[in-house]
């Protein structure tokens, strides 16, 4: 007598034909990331498996947005989203306190950045950078720096 009824388990062609469907779907996704030169960092990103999803439920014949919409449209969404997620932090930051955090580096062309980071106990927010490559880097430019994001954050 048969231990299980047909159709129960997969057979091995089966499981081979879905590994080779997942394979070409992510060569895909890996040649358009080499394509674009998007760093490979990517796919650390909290966004990038919901991306997917999301995409997939379109099912096939999807149309992606293009150039203008993605940097019109979504990019002024996307940044009013954020500015609500960095607000429910300062409710925090207003009553546990926070910490202050800038760290400075140069890049290749010998430009150089300032990070602006808020620390608390819900985590960390980067608030801005800073290009200070025409500069002078003096004590009065940080304190200016400073007095800005201690303003902002309150």
């Amino acid at each position: 007598m048969s231990r299980t009824t047909p159709g129960a388990q997969k057979s091995f062609k089966n499981c081979w034909q879905r590994k080779e469907v997942v394979e070409r779907c992510d060569l895909a996704l890996a040649k358009w990331m080499i394509d674009v030169c998007v760093t490979f960092n990517v796919v650390n990103s909290v966004y990038y498996q919901h991306a997917i999803d999301v995409v997939t439920t379109m099912g096939p014949g999807y149309k992606r947005p293009n150039l203008h919409v993605i940097r019109g449209y979504y990019l002024v969404k996307v940044v009013d989203e954020m500015k609500i997620y960095i607000e429910s932090y300062r409710e925090i930051w207003k009553k546990s306190g926070c910490t202050l955090m800038a760290n400075g580096w140069a890049y290749q062309k010998r430009r150089t950045l300032l990070n602006f980071l808020v620390y608390c106990p819900k985590g960390i927010i980067f608030l801005k950078n800073v290009d200070v490559l025409d500069v002078s880097k003096t004590a009065r430019l940080l304190h200016q720096l400073f007095r800005e994001v201690v303003l902002y954050v309150g």
